[in-house]
């Protein structure tokens, strides 16, 4: 029974040494994919902040394009140039009633503005 015995001992032994070598190769390629899912993880972070910045950028131009054409809509910029053309013609009205009032005080004048009396001749009567 000593050789059975024997065998069986180196039997369990190599197996124990072959569970023991499995351990230790599962314990170092698994520090090796901890170290990679790490990476991974970090790249997932930057690329996860880089898509919410050009997101933030993508609404930021849609809002601006969106104001844009509101204030490029025909309707808008028919009513803009009515406004506009409306003033440009009271100017020319206000610049003609201007013009007119100017020519009436220079011709009551002749030109020339009759001399005013100081102060010093009023209390000289």
């Amino acid at each position: 029974m000593e050789g059975a015995d024997l065998r069986l001992l180196m039997t369990v032994g190599g197996m124990l040494v072959s569970v023991v070598s499995a351990f230790v190769i599962v314990k170092t390629k698994l520090s090796g994919v901890i170290e990679q899912l790490g990476d991974m993880e970090k790249r997932l972070r930057k690329l996860d902040s880089t898509i919410d910045k050009q997101h933030t950028a993508i609404e930021t131009q849609a809002q601006r394009t969106h104001v844009l054409s509101g204030m490029l809509e025909p309707s808008k910029r028919e009513k803009l140039h009515r406004s506009l053309e409306r003033n440009k013609v009271e100017i020319e009205h206000l610049r003609r009633d201007v013009d007119a009032h100017r020519r009436e005080y220079l011709s009551a004048h002749n030109g020339k503005h009759p001399p005013v009396p100081s102060e010093k001749d009023k209390t000289d009567d």
